[in-house]
């Protein structure tokens, strides 16, 4: 069975300021519940779909587990939330991993899919609104395009989704959210080596040459009416010169 797990974010609605998932993962965890029927929705087989969080357990979480989720594992041990999500993935690493477009926390910038599909090589697709049937570890994907337009792909697993905001939203069921098992599981510890930024190489300050000189600022300037091809270019070659652009010549001139 398809083994797939939702990103989940301690979300806030951006109105009231009570804790709630954002809607980008609500359609996330509705393309978990779909993968292989474009218009499901319901789980497939035995093996129900997780969620994943890094931090501790919040009320959001277990509204977000309402719209179909058993279970939520979340990280605890502080420290950077994509490494933390990176080792507990390699650890067990899942068929699929679905997130929401961007969460909204306040400061969400939307990086997190993306760091993490960086950090453990997975491939990624943004913008999916159905999911197909995986086969030969390929799994097919509708993606959403702007004016209602579709576009069909598909993607090596494991691979990261992020759901599109038009992604078909599963019903909340109030008594699935209070069953749902919210786990507090230990960080593993990641066996990577720690990133180190690359370091600058310094270079000697080098001059830019000045695209406007003086003359240009005191508005010289010559209008030609329809002049033959040599008097154009020495009026060109003549004004960048004046600009500073082009360097005069040392020696004699090459037109004498």
């Amino acid at each position: 069975m398809m083994r797939r797990i939702v990103l989940l974010s301690n979300g806030i609605d951006p109105v009231s300021g009570r804790p709630a998932p954002p809607p980008g993962e609500i359609a996330a965890i509705g393309l978990a519940l779909s993968v292989g029927d474009p218009i499901g929705g319901d789980p497939i087989g035995d093996d129900p779909a997780g969620g994943l969080h890094a931090g501790p357990p919040s009320p959001a979480l277990r509204r977000a587990a309402g719209y179909g989720l058993d279970h939520v594992d979340c990280l605890g041990g502080g420290g950077d939330a994509v490494e933390a999500l990176a080792a507990h993935l390699a650890a067990d690493p899942p068929d699929l991993v679905l997130a929401g477009r961007q969460a909204c926390g306040g400061e969400d910038s939307g990086m997190l899919p993306y760091l993490l599909a960086e950090q453990l090589g997975w491939p990624l697709l943004s913008g999916v609104i159905a999911v197909g049937a995986a086969a030969e570890g390929w799994l097919p994907v509708t993606i959403g395009l702007p004016q209602g337009a579709r576009r069909q792909a598909r993607i090596r697993l494991p691979c990261i989704l992020c759901a599109h905001d038009a992604a078909p939203a599963p019903p909340f069921v109030f008594d699935r959210a209070r069953r749902a098992e919210l786990r507090a599981v230990p960080t593993p510890v990641s066996t990577a080596p720690a990133s180190i930024a690359p370091e600058g190489t310094e270079r000697p300050y080098r001059a830019r040459p000045r695209l406007i000189g003086a003359a240009a600022q005191a508005g010289a300037g010559t209008v030609l009416d329809h002049p033959d091809v040599a008097e154009a270019a020495h009026a060109l070659r003549d004004h960048l010169r004046a600009l500073g652009v082009l360097k005069s010549p040392r020696g004699p001139s090459a037109d004498a």
